[in-house]
This record gives C-alpha cells, structure tokens and sequence, in this order.
C-alpha cells in the first residue's frame, strides 16, 4: 500500500504533486514496476506498465482473464470520477520490441479527499494502523524459496506436479524391461537344468 498526497487542479492539465515545500505540476500517471528478489545478484526488472489516471483501462477480474489485451479495449474511465477500482493489470516487457505479458499485478486504486483521508487512515504497506483496506500477509506459491536449500520442495513444485504421471510410467516401464531382460537372461539357464536335471 501506497499513500501520495496530491493536490488536483484539473483532470486534463495534471496534478500537482507536493514534495517538501514545493510542488510540481505532473501527468497523472502511475508507473508500476515489477523486480524479482535475487539475493547474491541485482534484482533484475521482470515487467512493467503505465497507468493514466484519466484514461484508466478497465482491469481484469481474475488473473486468468488479466491478458495485454486489456490495454486495447475501448473500455477506460477517469479515476478521478469513479474514486476507486480494484483487479489484475498486465505487466510486460517490451525489450525485443514487442510486447510479452510478464506478469499480473493485483490492486486496488482509490483516491481521496483530504477529509476523507484524516477519517480514514492508512498505514504504509502493512504498519499500523493497518486498515482502509486490512492488508493480510502475502499469500506466496510454494515456487518462492531458495532452489539450493530445498532442492526435493523444487522437484515437488516444478517437476513432480506436471510430469508425476510420465515418471511414474517410465519407472514401470523401466522395470518391466528389467524383468524381461532378467526373465530371458536366466530363462536358457532355468530350462536347460530342467531338462538335464
């Protein structure tokens, strides 16, 4: 969660956004940008994405229909006149020149008077008071932990999910060409005792 005090003086011609004892005169746009978390490495950036407040494309209500799509429909509304919007926004990366999704970003975006904002407040990120909106701790797949120190919860996740079935084929497979391998290898031996015996 992030808190900015700006003070609007018109839609079109931009917000003034107050550091200090100055302001400056800004577009409404907010930049997101996504890293990962590398720990003997610089964070490396995965995604990012520009959002014009009073051109706000329509988010995604699940992350499986949150696509780059959403930034060519016509459906977009001013921020500023609807006061808050919650769902999935795209992040890409357009290195190579095209656009590729890399990742979904959830959120909720909500703006406020000053009034509003003394009656309502709001912790940064998760320190108190931690209400308008409760933020819980995050809710983390099993694929965010270190490879080196739990290698089996890697194979667990990565591999053992999606090709369970074919790994346990191929064992049966692989014993079963043993067994026949062994049944034919001491098979003359078996029969030729028999008979001489």
């Amino acid at each position: 969660e992030a808190i900015f005090p700006v003070n609007l003086k018109g839609q079109s011609s931009g917000i003034n956004a107050e550091y200090g004892e100055g302001s400056q005169k800004v577009d409404p746009t907010f930049y997101i940008e996504v890293y990962d978390k590398d720990i003997l490495s610089r964070d490396d950036l995965l995604g990012s994405t520009e959002l014009d407040l009073t051109r706000l494309p329509a988010p995604s209500k699940t992350a499986e229909e949150c696509t780059l799509e959403v930034y060519e429909r016509d459906n977009h509304f001013s921020l500023f006149d609807r006061k808050k919007i919650s769902g999935f926004w795209p992040v890409y990366s357009d290195v190579l020149g095209t656009r590729e999704l890399t990742g979904k970003v959830e959120m909720e975006l909500e703006i406020l008077t000053e009034e509003e904002a003394v009656g309502r407040p709001a912790g940064v990120a998760r320190n108190e008071p931690n209400t308008n909106p409760t933020l819980e701790p995050p809710n983390r797949p099993d694929t965010s932990f270190n490879w080196f120190t739990n290698p089996w919860k890697v194979f667990k996740v990565l591999v053992w999910r999606k090709y369970k079935w074919y790994i346990l084929l191929t064992v049966i497979m692989i014993l079963l060409i043993l067994f026949l391998i062994l049944m034919f290898y001491t098979a003359p031996e078996a029969i030729n005792s028999a008979i001489w015996n």
